[in-house]
């Protein structure tokens, strides 16, 4: 069974609602493990689902009878892994970077603008490809 990309923006948007108030109070472990995913995957994997990488059009588990559209999702995983640590390790540097240049630093204010720029992602993936009523089960 597939993971659906409508169950990763859930937890994705979980993980950025959660890291809000966790960067203000919390117990350390939690506020790590959470901040901790958001800044290492959160923006990276709402822009990964917003381009929607390795998709045919399609969400359906195989194209054809040789499972051909299965086979080129999964070669896709590490791609689509790899840019969406890379890009939220760059939105978290370059958050970072201009709130040391505006002489700015707070860091609950930086963990807020990293959900929000998630959020927005997510909002704007969803938006670009609504979930019809006929594939909804």
């Amino acid at each position: 069974m597939a993971i659906d990309r409508k169950h990763i923006a859930w937890v994705v948007a979980a993980v950025a609602v959660a890291a809000v108030p966790l960067s203000f109070f919390g117990p350390e472990g939690l506020r790590m493990v959470v901040i901790g995913l958001l800044m290492l995957a959160g923006p990276g994997t709402a822009l990964v689902l917003y381009i929607r990488l390795g998709s045919a059009g399609t969400d359906a588990d195989g194209a054809d009878g040789a499972g051909a559209h299965r086979s080129a999702v999964q070669s896709t995983l590490p791609l689509a892994i790899s840019i969406a640590v890379a890009s939220s390790l760059a939105l978290s540097t370059i958050v970072a970077t201009a709130m040391v240049f505006a002489r700015m630093w707070s860091p609950p204010v930086a963990v807020l603008m990293l959900s929000l720029i998630t959020l927005l992602l997510l909002a704007l993936g969803a938006k670009r490809f609504p979930v019809s009523a006929a594939g909804a089960s």
